[in-house]
C-alpha cells in the first residue's frame, strides 16, 4: 500500500466511469492527478450494469425539448451522441479489451400508444438534431427481435455494447500508464475550503488514510455525493438496478431472439433492458426488482419479465445475478457543473457508460483550460422526500410505475 501523497494538483474522488475518465484525460494532458476510490475501481454500477453504451438521453428528445427548449435539448442530445463516440475513441486509443461493439440499440414499444410516441420521436430526432433512426412497425418487429410482445421498434444505429467492468478498469489502467496516481480502499470523509494559500491549494481533504491537499477537486461520487456535499444531500439519491444472465444460448436461438445483436430496452415506466453477452448469455435487467427484496424475489421478477418477451427461455438455466447502485434525481436529468469551487458530474439515469465517461472528460477539460461541452451545467436539482439510509421512495416509485404500466 503506497502512502497517500500530501499534495496533488487535482484530486478525483470516485473511481467509476466519471472519475477514471477524468483522471485519464488529466494525466494524458500533463496534470498531476490523484484518484481516490473508497472500494475498488468501478465498484458499483460502473462495473455492475447492463453494458449498454447508449447514444441518447434517458428522456426522449421530444420530452427534453418540452423541458428545456429546442436549443438546449439539441445540445444535450448531441452530447449523448458524442458520448458514445468518446467511449469508442478511448477504447481504440488505449487498446482496451472490453468487447466494445457499435451494434445499435432498440427502443421497443410495449403498447400501441407507446409506438405513436416512438413515431413522433423518430420525427423529432430528425427535425431537431438531424439524427436518423429506423422506425419499424408491428409487422416488422421480427426483423430484429424474435417476439410478438411489442407494437413496434425504434432503432438507434449509433449505440454500442460493452463489458463495463473491463472498460472502467481499462480506463483506470490507461490513466495510471499516463501518470495518474490511483488509490483504492481510501474513503474521503470531509472536504474543507481554504483561502489564499501561497501555493494555490484550495482544498484540504480528510481521508481514512490521512490528509491530502489539492488545487482542484472533481466529485465523481455519483450516488454518494450527498454524503460529502450538503447541497446535494436531499437531491441525489441511490437506487439499485438488478440483472440476471442465462447460460450461454445456442447460436441459432440467440440469433433468432436478437437478430442483429443490438442492445434493447422497452418503453414501460418500469423498464426492462437486455442484450446478448459475447458468449450469447441473455442478460436481463430492470423490471420490478427492488432493494431490500430477497434475491429470489428479484430473480423471479427478472425471469418472468424475460419469459413474457421470450417464452423460449423458460427452461434456460440462470447462471448469474447481480446489482449495482446508480444515482437518481427526481427530474431524472444528468447534472454536472461546479459547486463551492469543486467540479461534479452525476445522475446519468442508466446512461452512465457513455455520459459519465464523456462528462468526466469535460470536467477534466475545464481544469485543463480546454473547451468544455457540458449542456447539463448547473440545472436545478429538485428536493426529494426525507429518507434515511434506504431510499424507500425508490421502491414506492417502482410500485407506482408498475401500476401505471398495468392500468395507465
Amino acid at each position: 500500500d503506497k502512502p497517500l501523497p500530501v499534495k496533488t494538483e487535482v484530486l478525483v474522488i470516485g473511481g467509476g466511469f466519471t472519475g477514471t475518465s477524468a483522471a485519464l484525460q488529466l494525466a494524458k494532458n500533463g496534470a498531476q492527478v490523484t484518484l481516490l476510490e473508497a472500494q475498488t475501481i468501478g465498484y458499483e454500477a460502473s462495473s455492475r450494469n447492463g453494458g449498454q453504451a447508449l447514444s441518447c438521453l434517458h428522456h426522449t428528445l421530444a420530452e427534453t425539448v418540452h423541458q428545456h427548449g429546442k436549443e438546449l435539448a439539441r445540445e444535450m442530445f448531441l452530447a449523448a451522441v458524442e458520448a458514445a463516440n468518446t467511449v469508442e475513441r478511448i477504447v481504440t486509443e488505449e487498446g482496451i479489451e472490453c468487447d466494445f461493439v457499435r451494434c445499435g440499440s432498440i427502443e421497443a414499444a410495449s403498447k400501441p400508444a407507446h409506438f405513436e410516441r416512438l413515431k413522433r420521436e423518430h420525427e423529432v430526432l430528425k427535425e431537431v438534431a438531424g439524427f436518423d433512426t429506423l422506425l419499424l412497425g408491428k409487422d416488422q418487429v421480427r426483423s430484429e427481435l424474435g417476439t410478438d410482445a411489442y407494437q413496434g421498434l425504434l432503432v438507434n444505429p449509433r449505440s454500442g455494447s460493452v463489458q463495463p467492468a473491463k472498460f472502467v478498469r481499462g480506463m483506470a489502467e490507461a490513466a495510471e500508464r499516463a501518470g495518474a496516481g490511483i488509490q483504492e480502499g481510501v474513503r474521503v470523509k470531509n472536504i474543507e475550503r481554504r483561502e489564499n494559500q501561497m501555493d494555490g491549494t484550495r482544498f484540504k481533504v480528510q481521508t481514512e488514510a490521512g490528509v491530502i491537499e489539492a488545487k482542484e477537486v472533481i466529485l465523481a461520487t455519483n450516488a454518494w455525493t450527498g454524503n460529502l456535499i450538503p447541497q446535494f444531500k436531499m437531491r441525489v439519491f441511490p437506487a439499485e438496478s438488478y440483472i440476471i444472465a442465462t447460460e450461454p444460448l445456442n447460436e441459432e436461438l440467440a440469433g433468432r431472439l436478437i437478430r442483429n445483436n443490438r442492445v434493447v430496452y422497452d418503453t414501460r415506466n418500469l423498464v426492462a433492458y437486455y442484450r446478448l453477452s459475447p458468449e450469447r448469455r441473455m442478460t436481463w435487467g430492470g423490471e420490478l426488482s427492488m432493494k431490500g427484496a430477497s434475491p429470489q424475489w428479484n430473480i423471479s421478477a427478472l425471469r418472468n419479465g424475460m419469459m413474457r418477451v421470450f417464452p423460449e427461455l423458460a427452461s434456460a438455466r440462470l447462471d448469474y445475478y447481480w446489482g449495482g447502485t446508480l444515482a437518481l434525481t427526481l427530474d431524472e436529468n444528468t447534472h454536472a457543473g461546479m459547486v463551492d469551487g469543486m467540479w461534479y458530474s452525476m445522475a446519468y439515469v442508466g446512461h452512465g457508460v457513455t455520459l459519465a465517461t464523456y462528462l468526466g472528460r469535460q470536467m477534466a477539460n475545464g481544469i485543463l483550460g480546454s473547451p468544455v461541452d457540458n449542456p447539463f451545467d448547473n440545472l436545478k436539482i429538485p428536493l426529494v422526500p426525507p429518507y434515511r439510509e434506504s431510499a424507500w421512495f425508490v421502491n414506492i416509485g417502482k410500485l407506482w410505475n408498475r401500476f401505471l404500466d398495468v392500468f395507465g
